[in-house]
């Protein structure tokens, strides 16, 4: 059941490779949708690609976003991922991701998005750019998996070059934005 639409960041499938080529040594399976979304399987719908999120909205205001985004123009830049962070998630669980640098193009579009379809949760002012590797309960594995990735991991570098509106969960892609 879509309950919300979500913009993304839309990556190549070289970029993708690349996150996929970093998790391959991660044996646990892995699920990006948080706790309390009502979703019967959270792996069933974790159907996203790996992205960072802009913003996120009810599905009732499908139309308004869709009619606002087609403001929005932003050209390709670039994204540094340094690090491996984990943060509390909802419901008692714990997310690993791979934290972004924030930089002027990333901040530039995610004030035009904000300005033109405020949600509190996404504030520029306060909210942290990440892409999430997995959503657990169980604190101990997380710091398993991070401490596996961080034998592997040396920063690098993504390139932004189009956006996704989806609902979900599961994903349902909407549109797609350069």
């Amino acid at each position: 059941m879509h309950e919300r639409i979500t913009l993304i960041s839309y990556f190549k499938s070289a970029e993708l490779e690349h996150i996929n080529s970093l998790l391959k040594h991660i044996e646990e399976p892995l699920c990006k949708v948080p706790f309390g979304k009502n979703v019967a399987d959270r792996k069933k719908a974790d159907t996203l690609p790996y992205h960072f999120t802009l913003s996120a909205w009810d599905i009732e205001r499908k139309e308004e976003v869709l009619q606002a985004l087609s403001k929005i123009t932003f050209n390709p830049f670039k994204i540094q991922i340094d690090k491996i962070e984990i943060m509390k998630g909802k419901e008692n669980s714990f997310v690993l991701y791979f934290h972004i640098q924030k930089n002027q193009e990333l901040v530039s579009l995610h004030q035009k998005i904000y300005s033109l379809l405020p949600n509190e949760k996404y504030n520029p002012s306060h909210f942290t750019f990440h892409i999430t590797i997995t959503i657990d309960k169980d604190s101990e594995k997380i710091i398993r998996i991070k401490d596996e990735l961080a034998k592997h991991f040396t920063p690098f570098e993504l390139e932004v070059d189009e956006l996704g509106l989806f609902e979900i969960y599961p994903a349902h892609l909407i549109k797609r934005i350069k």
